[in-house]
């Protein structure tokens, strides 16, 4: 018994790791969806390239921390390393990102202002 528990902490570790990145896969496509005002067909595209793209992590990191054997908890550690990523790093960083697109926004409508800009972009 003791061999087959002594390194379930690193691969709870690595799941939790892989739970974050797949959280940080979400945040940019989340804003990837924002930025592009997305539709129905680019939502569409979104939703598949998150979910491929988790399967890949997720999988990834399976093989690289338990030799591809699915556990319990390795589960449970990827979906807390999401929770984790989604209550900690997520709002900060959505916040930021929303700071710095209303100062790029601001900077463009300023430069918009400019008579030399309005007569090179008629």
């Amino acid at each position: 018994m003791l061999f087959s528990t002594i390194g379930q902490g690193w691969v709870f570790l690595w799941m939790a790791a892989a739970g974050a990145v797949i959280g940080a896969w979400y945040a940019l496509l989340a804003a990837l969806r924002r930025l592009l005002c997305a539709g129905f067909w680019i939502s569409l595209a979104s939703d598949i390239a998150f979910g491929a793209g988790t399967a890949a992590i997720f999988c990834a990191a399976l093989v690289a921390a338990n030799y591809g054997q699915l556990r319990l908890y390795a589960v449970m550690a990827a979906a807390l390393g999401f929770a984790l990523f989604a209550a900690g790093a997520y709002p900060p960083a959505r916040s930021a990102v929303r700071a710095l697109t209303r100062a790029v926004r601001h900077f463009f409508v300023k430069i918009g202002r400019f008579r030399w800009i309005k007569v090179i972009f008629r």
